[in-house]
């Protein structure tokens, strides 16, 4: 009919007339399929709340929720296109100003339309999966919200369409991958399929994560598959799996990892990938752990351990950089093992410069963070990180101008913290906190700094005082020792140089 008025009330009469007629419908399986997509049309305007006839839609939304009619769509033959018409439709006028009763009924009507029929649409899963993206969460939380309900109602359910969903979508992109590689060892050029494939890889692994965190019960064949790729050839594979398997158990931690232990075992084991970047990946997650499952992570010390001692100086580089971003929480300081900071201690005296810096100031970034605990007098506490000074002060015995220059810049800042710490009674408690904690070897290590760093300002006092003269007066003849001043601020110069790292610059 033209008007929608009359479209809305006809609606609502044969809505009523299924109701009294339920389970049955006095219809044939066309007419059906005609007034199924009629309450469909009438559904697809619920978004307009200032709509007249709006009253009638909700009603007609209540009545069939409560009733069950979508029931009979999964009695007829072709049903496909109406279980996907109701998702599309009711998944799109979905939104957070509508009342919850309407998202409530609207959730009823999809759980309804994914139970009943014997298998699920390829485009219902698409359409929920669709609301696990993050330009879905974003756009319209709601749909996300609702998407995450239905998933969870309906695990069981899900569970082998999305399988097979990122089974073919992984399946799909492995293959791609081989081919291009396959094509460039024979010398052609490809266009962009590997970079494609691993998109699709990349988008797919990115909806487990969020699955994962909104419904994990429908990843119950999913987990192997990421197991599966742990161990492939692919190196960027390798690298998307151990990222993505990481997240989870940070996510839901010790129950994920009890229910897959094949999973986890496998997943520790990527400590050892012969591909430097992928024991890059795994020790970026299992550090996070400390953070995020303490109760986990505390399996994982002495492979912590292992990576600060790794081969490759990028992924000690990476083990130490990750515990300094650490929060030390009572449960974070419980669940690192006192051989972590002593490996951790062990890597200020890396061969390799940019490793013993990420060491000093992940060690000092803890010792600031603990320090509470160490000023009480904690037992724990002292035996664990009370030695974090020491081993930074005898670093002094080195004579590296590098290691002296990141050690000094520490010195005052997390050590003592003088910058945030601005009444001289604390500045003295804390001096005497750390200066008490210090080994014999060590406390010579700190006043060998306290010298260095007095005779760089003598030298720079001495430096710009010369600079002072030298500018106050017109230029000097060629005899009346000008030259002396240069040649003093020269040796001044090369003098205050050789205290940093870079001598040249």
């Amino acid at each position: 009919h033209k008007e929608s008025g009359v479209v809305a009330y006809v609606a609502c009469c044969i809505a009523d007339i299924l109701r009294l007629y339920a389970p049955e419908a006095p219809y044939s399986d066309d007419e059906i399929k005609a007034v199924f997509n009629v309450f469909i049309d009438q559904l697809q305007m619920l978004n307009d709340s200032n709509s007249q006839f709006f009253p009638l839609r909700e009603y007609l939304l209540t009545s069939l929720a409560t009733v069950r009619t979508p029931a009979l769509v999964a009695m007829l033959p072709d049903s496909e296109e109406i279980i996907s018409r109701f998702f599309t439709v009711l998944f799109g006028v979905v939104s957070s100003s509508q009342p919850h009763n309407i998202q409530m009924q609207i959730l009823d009507i999809l759980q309804q339309l994914l139970e009943e029929p014997k298998t699920v649409p390829q485009d219902v899963i698409d359409v929920i999966l669709l609301q696990f993206t993050k330009r879905r969460q974003q756009d319209n939380p709601a749909t996300h919200q609702l998407a995450s309900d239905l998933a969870n109602a309906t695990a069981d359910i899900l569970q082998k369409y999305i399988y097979q969903y990122f089974n073919d979508v992984i399946v799909s992109a492995a293959q791609q991958r081989v081919g291009q590689r396959q094509q460039e060892s024979d010398g052609q050029r490809g266009r962009g399929g590997a970079s494609d494939s691993m998109d699709d890889l990349r988008s797919a692994h990115y909806l487990i994560l969020e699955l994962n965190k909104s419904a994990p019960g429908t990843l119950l064949n999913v987990v192997p598959q990421l197991e599966e790729e742990l161990g492939v050839d692919d190196v960027d594979i390798r690298i998307l799996a151990t990222g993505v398997l990481g997240e989870m158990f940070a996510e839901k931690g010790f129950t994920l990892a009890k229910r897959y232990e094949s999973t986890w075992k496998t997943w520790k084991g990527r400590r050892a990938d012969t591909s430097a970047v992928v024991r890059i990946q795994w020790i970026e997650h299992a550090v996070s752990l400390y953070q995020h499952q303490p109760q986990l992570s505390r399996e994982l010390n002495e492979y912590v351990v292992e990576k600060l001692c790794d081969v490759d100086d990028k992924v000690r580089q990476v083990a130490c950089h990750s515990l300094g971003l650490l929060e030390m929480s009572a449960p974070v300081q419980a669940a690192i093992g006192e051989n972590v900071v002593k490996a951790l201690g062990d890597r200020c005296k890396d061969r390799k410069p940019v490793v013993r810096s990420e060491a000093i100031i992940a060690l000092a970034t803890i010792y600031s963070q603990v320090f509470e605990e160490l000023e009480q007098g904690a037992v724990a506490a002292q035996a664990k990180w009370g030695s974090i000074p020491s081993t930074i002060f005898v670093l002094r015995y080195i004579n590296d101008p590098d290691i002296d220059s990141k050690v000094e810049s520490i010195l005052t800042g997390a050590i003592l913290n003088f910058a945030k710490i601005k009444d001289d009674r604390s500045r003295c408690q804390r001096l005497l906190v750390v200066f008490d904690s210090l080994t014999t070897k060590a406390r010579s290590g700190f006043f060998s700094y306290m010298r260095r760093q007095q005779d760089i300002i003598r030298l720079t006092d001495l430096f710009l005082a010369l600079c002072e003269k030298q500018g106050a007066g017109s230029p000097p003849a060629a005899d009346d020792g000008g030259g002396a001043v240069d040649q003093q601020l020269r040796l001044l110069a090369v003098k205050i140089a050789a205290c940093f790292p870079d001598k040249t610059k």
